[in-house]
């Protein structure tokens, strides 16, 4: 008997007759779903199916892939948004029934619903058929047919897939049918168990994550690399992590969430979910939050250094580095900081240097430290090195001994020196012994066989030390570049006020002229409205100021240099007021006070247009060979061994 494959044959009940919800479109390339239409409807499509299987209705031609993933892959439909408005997902809507749903049998579900295995074996369709029914044979012997009578057969058939899946369904199996094997297991029309349909694994999400983005986060203390690729050995790479104002430090990499599994009965299998965390918990002093349209940041607040508390996973930025290992080539290298703090307990040894703003050593300083803008404050002696603050103040709290200390903008203070320089806007010292020190104002209790330059100075206790004599210097201005400077501006207003007149005369000249007075006469009042020109006048008017236009010109230009001439004058008389002024004021305050002398003590007068700015640069030696060498720009004031001076510079 012939086997009858019905399996691909659809059902000729028309698909248009059929009620779809608004996602669902049949159109003559297939069944269309409407994917902007189908994300406004909460699980729309598996409620769709449960209602076409459940109503005895199959697909014919059907995509399983795309089948599976608007049931269960919410990535794959969300992206298809910005791709594609479209999904065919069959050929046709086609009528299963009763008759070929037998055909299928039950499948046993394994492992909890993570296996489905069925078993394909020959099936076969009743099929009905007719059988005539004979009567009494003709005149020609043949049997008369005189009706027909239904009988039924077994036909042997072939399974569907798309059959297979709405049977299965129905069954319980809505997800993970082996398609391939599905399909070669009806082909093959053999008898056998498979598995028929397997389950999906969650798919592992991932921890959120903290991502260093700063590259100055860490210390690292391999030597520093100079721009033309040589290593410093001297200096850390970054052994103080500094940051500035608003640079990010961390990002959270956000969690992953994983993907949900399926059993083979479309139940979900959620995954793990993974770990999060909070950028606040870790921000701490000296940093903030940052939402960014890249992410969540955590960034500096302030320029300050940076602190990592690995105990408590904390991040800090403070302005104040500090420190108790010392300044060494083994601890730290030489330092250039950022903050605007630092404090330092230990050492800092011979030969280091450390840069930064407001720093404290609170032991001895045998190195350099130099502050961009700060204070420096040593509680510790200073000795052998240096202190330089550019627009602060410095204060050595113990004993200054062959070391440089400067402060041109600011107030040095030190307790005992000796052996050192020392150079300030003002400069305070208990004791200095063999020193140079210089500034616009200098107070002492005790000098020894020191050089001293001043503007003002002010000493309760002056002396010699060792054969060495003190040798105090007051600088007075230098009048004789003020005298030049009036004279030179008074030589100006001179000569423009001589070109004022050559200028005037020629101005009387023109305008005495009579023709040329008699048209600025007439010029003004047309000029005012005086003087209503008919059209002939106008024209002859235009002829007048053409006839004119040179000498009005030249009077114009006179006029113009005669103002400027004005303005000359005027400027100059006052740079005069103000240079005469400057020239009575800049001796103000100009003196020399010495409550006792005990010991050969020399005071002279310096003319120095620059004050204390031209010993700035100057090393100790070269300030103490300037300030002995007798020349026409000093004068002596005084030279005694005992009593006391008080001296007011006059102009």
């Amino acid at each position: 008997m012939a086997m009858t494959d019905l399996s691909g044959v659809p059902s000729d009940i028309p698909q248009e007759e059929l009620v779809y919800p608004g996602f669902v479109t049949i159109r003559p390339e297939g069944v269309i779903i409407d994917l902007r239409a189908l994300v406004l409807v909460s699980g729309g499509f598996e409620l769709f199916v449960n209602r076409l299987f459940g109503g005895g209705m199959r697909f014919f031609g059907l995509d399983y892939a795309a089948f599976l993933k608007l049931l269960y892959d919410a990535d794959w439909l969300a992206a298809m948004q910005g791709k594609s408005t479209e999904a065919r997902i069959a050929t046709k809507i086609a009528q299963f029934t009763p008759q070929r749903q037998e055909l299928y049998r039950a499948v046993k579900l394994l492992e909890g619903g993570n296996r489905a295995e069925y078993i394909f074996e020959p099936v076969v369709i009743e099929e009905a058929y007719e059988v005539p029914v004979y009567g009494e044979p003709g005149e020609d012997g043949v049997p008369v047919i005189t009706g027909y009578t239904s009988k039924t057969r077994q036909v042997p058939t072939k399974l569907d897939f798309d059959e297979f899946v709405a049977a299965m369904w129905q069954k319980g199996v809505k997800f993970g049918i082996d398609a391939d094997v599905v399909r070669q297991a009806i082909a093959s029309g053999a008898s056998g168990r498979i598995m028929a349909a397997g389950h999906l694994e969650p798919t592992a999400g991932r921890d959120a994550e903290i991502q260093e983005v700063f590259p100055g986060l860490r210390r690292d203390n391999s030597p520093k690399i100079s721009r033309d690729g040589k290593a410093d050995l001297k200096v850390f790479k970054n052994r103080f992590p500094q940051v500035a104002k608003g640079k990010r430090l961390l990002k959270k990499i956000p969690r992953v969430l994983g993907k949900p599994g399926y059993k083979v009965t479309g139940e979900v299998v959620e995954p793990k979910i993974p770990k999060d965390l909070d950028l606040y918990a870790l921000a701490a002093a000296g940093t903030s939050v940052e939402q960014a349209a890249d992410g969540e940041y955590i960034v500096s607040a302030i320029d300050g250094f940076i602190m990592l508390d690995e105990q408590s996973d904390r991040i800090v930025v403070t302005e104040k580095i500090e420190t108790k290992g010392g300044i060494s080539a083994k601890t730290t290298g030489d330092l250039e900081l950022g903050v605007d703090e630092f404090v330092e307990h230990g050492e800092v040894q011979e030969g280091r240097g450390v840069k930064g703003k407001h720093m404290t050593f609170l032991s001895d300083v045998f190195g350099n430290v130099t502050s961009q803008g700060g204070n420096i404050r040593i509680e510790g002696n200073l000795s052998g090195g240096r202190a330089e603050s550019l627009g602060g103040n410095i204060a050595l709290c113990k004993r200054t001994s062959r070391a440089v200390v400067r402060a041109r903008d600011g107030e040095v203070t030190i307790q005992n020196c000796e052996l050192s320089t020392v150079i300030g806007k003002i400069v305070r010292i208990e004791h200095a012994v063999n020193c140079e020190i210089i500034a616009d104002e200098v107070i002492a209790d005790a000098v020894e066989g020191c050089i001293i330059a001043a503007k003002k100075i002010k000493i309760a206790l002056a002396g010699e030390r060792s054969g060495r004599e003190t040798l105090v210097t007051v600088l007075i201005p230098d009048m004789v570049e003020f005298d030049q400077r009036i004279a030179a501006l008074q030589k100006k207003m001179a000569e423009a006020q001589e070109s004022k007149k050559d200028k005037a005369a020629k101005i009387d000249t023109l305008k005495s002229e009579p023709e040329f007075a008699k048209y600025l006469a007439l010029h003004e009042r047309v000029k005012s409205g005086a003087i209503k020109l008919t059209a002939e006048q106008a024209g002859n008017w235009r002829k007048l100021v053409e006839k004119n236009a040179k000498t009005s010109s030249h009077l114009a230009k006179l006029d113009a240099e005669l103002s400027a001439l004005d303005l000359s004058v005027t400027e100059a008389e006052a740079e005069i007021a103000s240079a005469l002024r400057d020239r009575d004021a800049i001796g103000e305050g100009i003196s020399c006070v010495i409550d006792k002398i005990s010991g050969q003590t020399t005071g002279q007068t310096m003319r120095s247009a620059k004050g204390a700015e031209i010993f700035y640069g100057m090393p100790g030696s070269d300030i103490r060979s300037l300030l002995q060498k007798v020349d026409s720009h000093k004068a002596r004031i005084f030279s005694e061994d005992l009593g006391s001076v008080g001296w007011k510079f006059e102009k």
